[in-house]
């Protein structure tokens, strides 16, 4: 959430006209898309964006349950904004605001932020946002939003080579680690959608609310299903210790835009932990991201860590990720204080 620092809460330029993106209108889509692409861009290093294909995908779906708004500002016609709003009825809002550069301190985000809570009020009490910028975290806390968590963005520079491979090491002896791309193998698809419930229950979250993920297969085989459509190979790698699953990590990587892989979950059961698991799970991903055709023009992967999780980020560290920014995500009632 790129948001402009506003100077009064009750002021909104007369010229910000706010619209509804209907996702139908596929030249409407794209240019909200590419709005929201260059304003959430600007000032930072190797940013992954989802591409046009994948939008166009995901729009032409919509997710069963959930409401998403897209919103497109414009100053005399010219598009000079964005915003998406998305939210799972009676859990908190995702939003993104995006400004572009030269139109930033005119009251374009506000009148976006403005027209989301509008759209969203229905369905939903509690609104998070994100930003990389002092400028955003400022206007965010003046519409009352509370700072939940902070997480270090860092990427690792692609391809690996063989000697780079060999260098991340191999598993524990006792640890049988499975790799592969796309769904998960039948034999541990219950595993891998029990894994994943865990690890929305531990992840470090600050103060941000919790939402509970489905243990179910049917869960994981409908993601699959929307991952796939919208034009991602998912990259995954399971550990299991004596027969029971301890550990997974997933990478996903955008067949039409493959310049920057994104590293989703790395989650270890505590009662392994220290044992070189989360190492041996990352290593063995990352020799089956690079087995991929699919991968030859990545250049990055990128991950992002609560800056309070230490042990993690030094071990991003070790594979030669580096440090690029910090996202700021905040919370807050999608009503207006009075």
């Amino acid at each position: 959430m790129l948001l402009p620092r506003r100077t009064s809460k009750a002021w909104s330029p007369v010229n910000v006209h706010v619209e509804v993106v209907d996702p139908r209108n596929v030249p409407r889509l794209l240019r909200w898309n590419g709005i929201l692409r260059d304003g959430f861009a600007v000032g930072r290093r190797h940013v992954w964006s989802r591409s046009d294909e994948a939008t166009c995908a995901q729009f032409r779906e919509p997710h069963p349950t959930r409401v998403a708004v897209l919103l497109l500002a414009e100053i005399d016609g010219v598009p000079v904004g964005a915003a998406e709003g998305h939210v799972r009825p009676g859990e908190p809002a995702d939003v993104e605001i995006a400004v572009l550069e030269g139109f930033r301190r005119q009251g374009v985000g506000g009148a976006l932020l403005n027209a989301l809570r509008a759209r969203l009020r229905s369905v939903a009490t509690v609104m998070r946002a994100e930003t990389y910028s002092d400028a955003g975290v400022d206007f965010a806390r003046s519409e009352g939003l509370t700072v939940g968590i902070r997480e270090g963005r860092q990427v690792l520079g692609l391809p690996l080579s063989a000697h780079a491979l060999a260098a991340l090491g191999s598993a524990p002896a006792d640890v049988d680690l499975l790799s592969w791309s796309g769904r998960c193998p039948e034999k541990v698809v219950e595993s891998w959608a029990l894994l994943r419930s865990r690890m929305a229950d531990e992840v470090p979250m600050g103060d941000l609310t919790r939402t509970a993920v489905s243990a179910e297969v049917e869960a994981v085989r409908r993601n699959e299903q929307r991952m796939h459509d919208q034009g991602y190979t998912l990259v995954r790698s399971l550990a299991r210790v004596e027969g029971e699953a301890v550990g997974y990590t997933e990478i996903l990587l955008s067949r039409a835009d493959p310049e920057i892989a994104f590293q989703d979950d790395t989650f270890v059961e505590q009662h392994v932990r220290g044992r070189g698991i989360g190492r041996a799970l990352k290593s063995a991903n990352l020799r089956q991201l690079m087995r991929l055709p699919e991968s030859a023009d990545s250049r990055f992967v990128q991950t992002y860590t609560s800056l309070t999780n230490e042990p993690m980020l030094a071990l991003n560290r070790s594979f030669g990720f580096e440090d690029i920014d910090v996202l700021t995500i905040l919370e807050g009632p999608l009503e207006e204080s009075s």
